[in-house]
């Protein structure tokens, strides 16, 4: 096909722009498909995800690492109580599973072969990024003070995560801790090796509650971690909470985001909290991300190819 020069410039710059408008995947962690629940319970033991007077706005999971169903939904009334997603077994349906006096909109299903696979990749997850070395960090928020905390000052691994090591946390009730981010650069890790709980508000600028990853580790799985609590007194809460191999408890919390873990102990979400999963276009998948590199790649060789085609 030959172009007059002046269509050459016309296409050239029309393709030019095309290529640049090509979206990049982000650097850093990746929930996958665990991305398509608010709420995931390792259910180890005989134990329960306890809710009362909460609404959840998301899919709930509950796991079965011992192929034996025992860990189970108990929902009871309030107000608000509602569920608004499906609960979804890795297992069979738990004959424990209770939905009281609580609006549920979704379907209790078992046999979800994600579940499980899903909580697997977070249990590693949450130890490989826990075996890193982070910039040290300490937060020491007495009642309604602030912090803020830049992404850029966060130890830069090689996936593109913003690494903190939590060697000092207190967060008092009215606090605020800020976290300042890049938009689509660079997510952020801050890694606690004892528990933590939290009081008040955390606020993200630039980046979203996918692209913060709260990891509470140690312990190993069966014997107990450190705990996690989110209890704020109604303050809001943005991020993914991780927290594989302790207890995990929300109470009186607005979360815009996700809670992962549980380990052997009952999970509690109660006493008005609401729980929603973040807005926003899901993570590609990998085979997605592969086909939008060789869809920009193609596009910048057929680039090539007509500026050739165009000079002469």
């Amino acid at each position: 096909m030959q172009m007059r020069p002046k269509q050459c410039r016309v296409f050239l710059a029309a393709l030019s722009l095309a290529t640049i408008a090509i979206p990049q995947a982000r650097a850093g962690f990746m929930l996958g498909d665990a991305a398509n629940f608010v709420v995931l319970y390792e259910g180890n033991g005989n134990n329960q995800l306890g809710t009362t007077n909460v609404t959840i706005n998301g899919n709930i999971g509950i796991g079965d690492p011992s192929g034996v169903t025992t860990a189970y939904l108990a929902a009871s009334g309030g107000t608000p109580a509602a569920i608004n997603g499906n609960v979804l077994y890795a297992g069979a349906v738990s004959p424990k599973n209770s939905i009281q006096n609580t609006t549920f909109t979704g379907t209790v299903s078992g046999g979800n072969g994600n579940v499980q696979t899903d909580l697997n990749y977070l249990n590693g997850l949450s130890t490989t990024l826990g075996g890193e070395v982070g910039a040290a960090l300490t937060v020491n928020l007495n009642n309604n003070q602030s912090q803020t905390i830049d992404a850029s000052s966060g130890m830069l691994d090689g996936n593109g995560n913003r690494v903190f090591s939590v060697s000092s946390f207190n967060f008092g009730n009215g606090a605020t801790l800020t976290i300042n981010g890049d938009g689509a650069g660079d997510s952020v890790v801050l890694n606690f090796s004892s528990n933590a709980q939290f009081g008040g508000n955390i606020v993200l600028n630039g980046i979203t509650s996918d692209q913060v990853l709260f990891n509470i580790t140690g312990g190993a799985s069966l014997t107990g971690g450190n705990t996690l609590q989110d209890n704020t007194n109604g303050a809001n809460l943005t991020g993914t909470f991780l927290d594989p191999n302790g207890a995990v408890s929300v109470v009186h919390t607005v979360l815009t985001g996700r809670i992962f873990g549980g380990d052997t102990s009952n999970m509690q979400i109660v006493s008005g909290d609401t729980v929603t999963a973040p807005t926003g276009l899901p993570e590609p998948s990998s085979a997605a991300s592969f086909f939008s590199l060789l869809g920009g790649l193609g596009a910048v060789l057929l680039l090539r190819k007509l500026r050739t085609s165009c000079v002469r």
